[in-house]
């Protein structure tokens, strides 16, 4: 049964404390909110995260996108004509993947539920029945907010960490070090440098203290990225580089993956590339979109399943830890260690298994 209802709108839900990385600052959520329910009032929620610097999306184009292909998407009535669609409009997702995932994700979503059954379930994929651990993430703000932040983390046992990088060497080297007495670090620079030379001088100091650097380089730049692995010995993993399954085939295969379901264009797309990036032998890490609610946590979790032992950290399920409000229930989150444990989480059967929260009652479900 086809939707009779398609309704959008934007959450900018404030954070807890402002994140800030070498790409962007913000203080509060930014992203596309989908419901869509059928004419026995059934329902199906979605969320995308657009993001300029990654996928070149703003909540402004994304909605445009949904109000556009609004009437073609009310018209799906099952992942069959859902597939069928999304090969006739490749070109027109690639240039608005965040927007087609909240879409995507709500559809999924509400044909599960009219079937009883969950969305893993109705991809054809097994739900994650294991613990995961999830990474303490660190942002470029100040010392005190660093150490502060180190802190909370610490005091629930959170050793994996994922660094920030501010571009000033010293100082990310400092933090690294702090960081790395207590596990594992990895390093993010969101495209900081503009050459590979540039990137390994300014790794120098902190690649001692870490594992592996994300997006040290301008995205794309393949030989740099090589440059980069072989000079500082750090693994190279893959973001605003890996947005379309296409990346691929130019992406050195030693090189991980970071998943976001959001910039890969919504559940399905996401999941092929994984499929491909693991028959190529790859390692990934399931990430997230700062500020993304539990709806995109929630579908994260079939990609960190579906992922196995090839799963190299997870960087989901901030929810209220970051948001100050969510719009899902429940919202999904970790707990003492960094643990989240699904099979702990009070999710339904059907479809992601969330009920809407007050605030998406507000911003959708009245409207």
């Amino acid at each position: 049964m086809n939707p009779s209802r398609f309704l959008f709108a934007s959450a900018p839900i404030r954070f807890r404390s402002a994140f800030g990385h070498a790409s962007a600052r913000r203080e509060r959520a930014e992203n596309v909110l989908v419901a869509v329910a059928d004419s026995d009032g059934r329902y199906g929620f979605g969320e995308g995260c657009p993001r300029p610097y990654v996928t070149g999306e703003t909540a402004e184009s994304a909605r445009a996108f949904l109000e556009r292909r609004r009437a073609e998407l009310l018209e799906l009535d099952g992942v069959p004509a859902l597939r069928q669609w999304m090969e006739r409009r490749a070109t027109e997702i690639d240039a608005n993947p965040s927007a087609f995932c909240a879409a995507e994700l709500a559809l999924l979503d509400l044909f599960a539920r009219q079937r009883g059954i969950g969305v893993e379930e109705l991809l054809g994929i097994q739900p994650l029945r294991r613990a995961l651990t999830v990474t303490a993430v660190y942002g470029t703000g100040s010392w005190a907010k660093f150490g502060l932040t180190a802190l909370l983390f610490g005091a629930i046992g959170m050793r994996e960490a994922k660094l920030k990088l501010s571009g000033n060497p010293r100082l990310d080297a400092r933090r690294a070090a702090v960081l790395a007495r207590r596990g594992a670090v990895r390093l993010d620079a969101n495209n900081l440098w503009p050459s590979a030379e540039a990137a390994v001088i300014g790794l120098a100091a902190a690649a001692t203290h870490a594992w592996a650097v994300e997006e040290p380089v301008r995205p794309r730049d393949w030989d740099g990225l090589r440059e980069v692995r072989a000079r500082t010995r750090l693994d190279i993993i893959l973001d605003e580089s890996f947005t379309r399954i296409e990346d691929l085939a130019e992406a050195d295969p030693r090189f991980v993956l970071n998943l976001r379901v959001s910039k890969l264009g919504g559940l399905t797309r996401s999941l092929a590339a994984l499929r491909l990036a693991l028959e190529q032998g790859r390692s990934v890490i399931v990430g997230a979109q700062v500020g993304e609610t539990s709806i995109l946590a929630r579908a994260g979790l079939a990609h960190a399943a579906a992922a196995g032992d090839r799963l190299l950290g997870y960087e989901g399920a901030y929810g209220i830890w970051l948001l100050t409000e969510d719009v899902a229930s429940p919202s999904i989150g970790f707990g003492r260690g960094g643990t989240l444990d699904p099979c702990r989480l009070s999710l339904g059967r059907e479809g992601l298994g969330l009920r809407a929260s007050a605030l998406f009652e507000r911003l959708l479900l009245s409207g």
